[in-house]
């Protein structure tokens, strides 16, 4: 079973993912690749953070279940490897790519309550006011996609809340 959370960066994503992952002794959390810098706020294990070059020779030779540009950085998610439950931390762009391969997949797309908390979470993490900006803006794109790949829609105002709503989803889909 494939999970898939998407939503703008500060919904609460990561929390989540976690939160669901320590709960589910069957779900493990896909580590994505990216091209980016380490944020003050993140573990060295967050992402597998690597140079352009070394990104693109891994996606030359079919290494991503999916990968995607976004704000000028790389990301991509490693093939999986057999066995459990999987749950992958992408954009709507990657979820639609792993939905064209696995259209059983569960996509869920996680909210902030509003653009408002979005932004104070955005800032909260270290991010500029700019980069705040064109995220909230994404945000608005990313959420036409996700609406029109027929997302799931969690609104993260509590996290308990928001990981048990996910948590039923994908007991309800599992075998």
């Amino acid at each position: 079973m494939l999970l898939v959370l998407s939503g703008p960066g500060g919904a609460g994503k990561g929390a989540i993912a976690e939160a669901l992952v320590g709960g589910d002794p069957h779900l493990t959390l896909s580590r994505s690749w990216t091209t980016r810098p380490q944020r003050v706020d993140e573990t060295a294990d967050a992402y597998v953070f690597v140079d352009r070059g070394t990104f693109i020779a891994r996606r030359e030779v079919g290494g991503f279940l999916e990968w995607n540009e976004f704000l000028g950085e790389l990301y991509g998610t490693p093939m999986p490897d057999d066995g459990g439950d999987l749950l992958l931390e992408i954009d709507v762009a990657g979820g639609r790519q792993v939905a064209d391969r696995h259209p059983d997949v569960l996509l869920v797309f996680v909210e902030a309550p509003d653009d408002d908390e979005l932004r104070r979470r955005l800032l909260g993490r270290g991010d500029s006011a700019e980069r705040a900006d064109a995220r909230i803006a994404e945000a608005a794109r990313e959420r036409a996609e996700a609406v029109a790949l027929g997302y799931e829609t969690v609104v993260n105002v509590d996290l308990d809340r928001a990981v048990a709503a996910i948590a039923g989803m994908l007991a309800e889909r599992r075998p």
